[in-house]
């Protein structure tokens, strides 16, 4: 399965707490987080339903390929900068959890994932391929 995810990649990463009646609530730390996690959500949704996909039930290979908008001032050959690739990673495959595309997002065994610049033919967002194993 071969997933395309336009928008900008946010991280998942710390949490922040707060109490509130008396009970301690955890909450994501990024503001932005929230809003990438829907968008890929409903691409992957539409994604099984358009092609008919099942939920995966077994062990999955994933690779994403995460295309970074360079800044203006850009002078580097790989975006090797903030936000981490393991948080990157984080968001999507709870996404792929949440959509329905994986049960349990635990069933991922090997785990491939890059990290480039967006351009012309590439534009910002992640690109996604499962494979049952």
């Amino acid at each position: 399965m071969l997933i395309r995810v336009y928008g900008d990649p946010k991280p998942q990463g710390s949490k922040n707490a707060s109490i509130r009646g008396g009970r301690v609530v955890l909450y994501e730390a990024s503001k932005l987080l929230p809003e990438w996690r829907e968008t890929c959500v409903m691409t992957c949704r539409a994604a099984l339903l358009h092609n008919k996909y099942s939920t995966f039930l077994g062990p999955v290979s994933v690779t994403m390929t995460f295309f970074m908008r360079p800044a203006k001032s850009n002078k580097r050959l790989y975006p090797n900068m903030a936000p981490d690739l393991d948080k990157l990673c984080r968001a999507v495959n709870d996404s792929l959890e949440i959509s329905g595309i994986l049960s349990n997002d635990a069933q991922v065994v090997v785990l491939l994932a890059y990290k480039l610049f967006a351009d012309e033919k590439e534009p910002p967002g992640v690109e996604i391929e499962i494979v049952s194993l």
